[in-house]
Formats: structure tokens, sequence, C-alpha cells
């Protein structure tokens, strides 16, 4: 591939990006913001990128989706743009998943920690045929 067929893909892969963005957040176009945080009593800064992670995110996905197919000039456009719309997508999904299991496994922890504190027998056979305990 040529640099303007990779510069084709990245641009295809943003502009999926920000259909995803866009459809992630309800039609509104996210701003970057800068979000000030108070963690136990130290103050800490968190950038968004807002619409930016979303193109960055569908620039990435896009050229990662259509790169390996090695397909020709019209097709790998559309590919590139199912990419970075489904690349935020992806994403989004993940981490909601992990968010769960986190959850999930926040609430078994306090069953596991009550139910413990029994004495647990193991026994071990040897090859001589005797047991210990």
């Amino acid at each position: 591939m040529e640099f303007w067929d990779i510069l084709a893909l990245l641009i295809s892969g943003g502009f999926g990006g920000v259909l995803s963005g866009l459809y992630l957040n309800d039609g509104s176009w996210v701003s970057p913001a800068k979000i000030e945080i108070d963690t136990l009593h130290v103050k800490r800064n968190i950038y968004n990128l807002g619409i930016y992670s979303d193109i960055l995110l569908g620039m990435g996905a896009g050229l990662i989706a259509a790169l390996p197919l090695g397909l020709e000039y019209p097709k790998y456009i559309y590919v590139a743009m199912l990419g970075g719309f489904g690349g935020g997508s992806f994403i989004a999904k993940q981490a909601k998943m992990t968010l769960d299991a986190k959850l999930k496994s926040q609430e078994e922890l306090p069953e596991l920690s009550a139910s413990g504190g029994g004495q647990i027998e193991v026994e071990i056979t040897q090859e001589n045929g005797s047991e210990a305990k």
C-alpha cells in the first residue's frame, strides 16, 4: 500500500470513530475537558479528550481492520469505516464487562470471607500405599 492508501484508511477510520462517538453519546458532540477530582485530599486533574479519543480509536481500529485484508481502493474504505465505528463500541463493551466483573467479585468477596474459617483436611497417599493426614 502507498502513503495515500494509508491516509485514506486513517481518514475513513476516523470518520467511523466520529460516528461511533456520536452514537455512544446520543448524538451529542463531547468536547475535550479538564476534570479536577479530589481523592484522599489530593487534587488531581484528569483530561477527557472527548470526541478526539473516538477519532483516534477509530483511526487505529480502521487501520487494523483493513490492512491485513489487502483489499483494493474502494473496498478498504468501507472496511476502515466499519472498523472505526466498531472499534469504539468494542472498547466500550469491554469496559462495561470489566466493570460488571469487578462489581460481581466485590459482591462475592464478603461471602467468601464469611464462609471461611474452618480447617481443611488433606489426605496424601504415599507410594507404598500408606495414608498420611
